[in-house]
């Protein structure tokens, strides 16, 4: 028997108020490649980031890019000579989406971080 005020050893573990099937999807993820476009501010100045990404085609959902040897972007990785040595440098923004906006689809995503599913009727390609 426990007192009001006597501490109880251990809390039983409650069930989440969160559906087990939601957080499951019930299809298989089908990703293939696209570009994501997103604002970020910097020093009080908007820019329009351009990432090279991967997206389900059924749900959305947003996936880190393929690895170099599936992806069609072959110059995404640059390798660049410097005092130090040798470095690596993603292409630009600006030649990313120019090089390969008619070859991929592109959405747009309010924040990058926040948001998991880009919105498929958006796809402009």
């Amino acid at each position: 028997m426990i007192q009001e005020n006597e501490i109880p050893k251990y809390l039983k573990q409650k069930e989440s108020n969160i559906s087990k099937s939601n957080r499951k999807s019930k299809h298989k993820h089908h990703y293939e490649e696209c570009l994501i476009q997103y604002r970020s501010t910097f020093i009080g100045k908007t820019h329009l980031n351009t990432g090279l990404y991967t997206y389900c085609t059924i749900c959305g959902k947003i996936n880190e890019q393929f690895k170099e040897n599936k992806s069609i972007v072959k110059d995404y990785i640059r390798e660049v000579n410097s005092p130090i040595g040798k470095c690596y440098s993603h292409i630009p923004d600006e030649e990313l989406y120019e090089k390969y906006h008619n070859k991929l689809p592109v959405f747009f995503v309010e924040d990058i971080f926040k948001e998991g599913y880009v919105d498929l009727e958006q796809n402009n390609n």
